[in-house]
């Protein structure tokens, strides 16, 4: 879950985590909840809607945003509380109260999963729970000021881990999760300029903070040019840009 303030809009992306746990992370930021009027999802799997149904029964959102393909995925009892829902597509941008975003399609094995691209002063881009990015979005999503996405596993641990073996094919395919090396040389063709890179959707037990570092200064041209935050069980510190 991702808490954004573009401008005067304050928004959601996606809800994985309970609302209890949203609560203290807003109270601990000195952030008023009942402020979000926008949720903006990537994708219907439970670690990215676990909150969702108890976040909409406050009734403080009100608008959601979503492919078709997600709502779809939804779960009935969820659907019953939503509030005013948007149909959005892939490419095709839309307006938050002068807020420009852009969605573009991922590869998980998810019903429709998006990334967005958010332009407001400056130009962020999240997407995670991804396989690859197809090339032909690397003009959409590069040179941003600021990156949310997923390094999610180091390789040869993930294949050591007592993980089943069908889950470890799943997340090493196409439509599983970008490796710390596939994220990393990802991030070098992007970037551009001097970023913020905050390295989202880090597994617990098949990565680890050096093996990302190790990987950044493998494949990136110019490491200085990308200032790396990690985004840990625990949070992370508030970032302004």
């Amino acid at each position: 879950m991702t808490y954004l303030k573009v401008g005067h809009i304050k928004l959601y992306i996606d809800a994985g985590i309970s609302y209890r746990r949203m609560h203290q992370k807003m109270d601990a930021y000195n952030e008023d909840i009942n402020d979000v009027k926008y949720l903006l999802l990537t994708h219907e799997h439970h670690d990215h809607v676990m909150g969702l149904k108890m976040l909409l029964k406050q009734k403080t959102i009100k608008k959601i945003l979503m492919t078709q393909g997600t709502f779809e995925g939804l779960h009935d009892d969820v659907k019953s509380f939503l509030p005013e829902v948007t149909i959005i597509k892939s490419e095709e941008s839309f307006d938050l109260e002068g807020v420009l975003v852009t969605p573009f399609v991922i590869s998980h094995d998810a019903n429709e999963p998006v990334g967005y691209v958010i332009n407001g002063d400056k130009k962020l881009v999240i997407f995670y729970d991804t396989g690859y990015l197809d090339q032909v979005y690397y003009d959409l999503v590069s040179q941003a000021d600021i990156y949310i996405v997923e390094a999610n596993h180091h390789p040869t641990m993930l294949m050591q881990s007592p993980r089943p073996f069908h889950l470890k094919k799943r997340i090493l395919s196409e439509k599983g999760h970008l490796s710390n090396d596939d994220a990393s040389y990802l991030m070098n063709l992007l970037i551009k300029k001097q970023a913020i890179w905050v390295v989202s959707h880090i597994s617990e037990d098949c990565n680890s903070v050096l093996a990302i570092e190790e990987s950044i200064v493998k494949h990136f041209d110019d490491p200085t040019k990308v200032e790396v935050y990690y985004a840990e069980k625990e949070g992370l510190p508030v970032i302004e840009v």
